[in-house]
This record gives structure tokens, sequence and C-alpha cells, in this order.
């Protein structure tokens, strides 16, 4: 009966049942990759193979039978977990759609304007009193303060104008938004909090699968940040 020759101490049809059991436990495996191995280990077993006694070729139709069983196991997986993370996806969409129509409050660290110079409502809650000079600030990607806005103690009910300090209206994009004031030494420490509120008129799903809540303000808020949900 033909053998498999042995090539430095490991048979190709032992070293051929480790790389299938390679390919099953990585889903996500590159199959081009797969296929090299694979043509190695024949290459390796057709040269080494003993020309008196040379292998069987069913064994070689054997084995590209089973490898072409792994290689589509490998894409059935990868294909099964695009469909999860669709499914997933509409999920957690049908369970956030119960929130429209209903009034949020979410705690915010930035804003978006759609379009340049767009106005954002926003409510500016000031928590510490041994500061002065507390302000709201809006800064740019680079962290640069474009904006600043002075508030007095508690809460101030406002609408950013999407404008910077010069009066010239900002491009579109996002920016930050904090609350600051300046201790004894001049130095600015946070002094409260950001927030936004209204009646959820939409539910998005970004690209990276991030569920956001447009406002009928027309602000637009991670789900993740609400902090209060009213009835209307």
């Amino acid at each position: 009966m033909a053998t498999t020759s042995s090539i430095s101490g490991i048979s190709t049809a032992s070293a051929l049942a480790s790389t299938n059991t390679a390919a099953t436990t990585q889903l996500s495996g590159n199959s081009s990759e797969d296929y090299d191995r694979f043509l190695k280990l024949l290459t390796a077993q057709m040269k080494y193979q003993d020309p008196m006694q040379p292998t069987d070729p069913t064994q070689f139709v054997a084995q590209l039978a089973q490898f072409s069983q792994v290689e589509q196991q490998t894409k059935s997986n990868t294909y099964l977990k695009s469909i999860l993370d669709a499914v997933s996806g509409s999920t957690s969409l049908s369970e956030n759609a119960a929130l429209l129509g209903r009034t949020v409050q979410t705690q915010l660290s930035q804003v978006t304007l759609s379009s340049a110079g767009a106005t954002v409502p926003l409510t500016a809650q000031v928590n510490v009193g041994t500061l002065t000079g507390t302000r709201l600030e809006v800064l740019d990607a680079s962290g640069t303060v474009v904006r600043k806005v002075s508030l007095n103690s508690g809460t101030t009910e406002l609408t950013f104008d999407g404008k910077d300090s010069n009066g010239m209206a900002l491009a579109a994009g996002t920016y930050k938004v904090r609350v600051v004031g300046d201790d004894a030494s001049g130095a600015r420490q946070s002094a409260g909090t950001v927030s936004n509120s209204g009646k959820i008129t939409e539910v998005r799903r970004g690209s990276d699968g991030a569920v956001s809540l447009v406002l009928e303000n027309g602000a637009e808020v991670s789900a993740t940040d609400v902090t209060r949900l009213g009835t209307g």
C-alpha cells in the first residue's frame, strides 16, 4: 500500500491536517495564504515521494476535497458573521425606534454644525461657585478656543449661533464644548456641564454602528449620552 513520505519527521498528511485545523479556527483568515500553504505541501509531497512507491493519486484528490471543504466553511463563517452584524445593527435600531417622540436630555462634550453657521440650542450648567469668569468655550479640532460665551451661576439656556469670536460663521463640522472658569491663580478649571434637550424625531445608525438621535431642534446626539428621558 502506498504511504505518504515524511518531511523533517512530519508527514505531509499531518501537516495538511494541521493547516486545515488552523484554517477552521481562523474565521477571517486569508484564503490566498491557505492556497499558498496547500500548494507548498502538495509540491513537497510530490518532490519527496518514493519513485519506486509513488503516492496513490486518490490521496491528492482527497486532500483537494478536504481543502475545498475548509475553504467553503471559512467563507460560510465570514458570511454568517456579516449577517449577524447586520441583524444586530437592525435590532439595535429597532429597539431605539421606541424613543421616537420621547423627550430626552443628553450631556454633551461636542456639538455638530450641519452647515456653516448653523445654530445649536444648548443648556449650560455652572455648578462650581468658587471660580471666576465662568464661560462656555467652543473649540475646533485642533483644540483652539474659537468662541467664548459668559455664563452666570446656575442653569443658562442659550443657542450657539455657529459663529467664532469675530462674528464669522464657523465651517460645518464637530466642535468641542465645555464650561470652565478660573481659579485664584488664574488657571482654567472645569466649572460645569453642557447638555441638550428636545423631542426625538429620528433615530440613525452610523457606519460605525453607533446609534444617534436627531432632536426636533436639529441637534444630533449619541444615544449613549442620554441622561434623562421623558414622555413627550
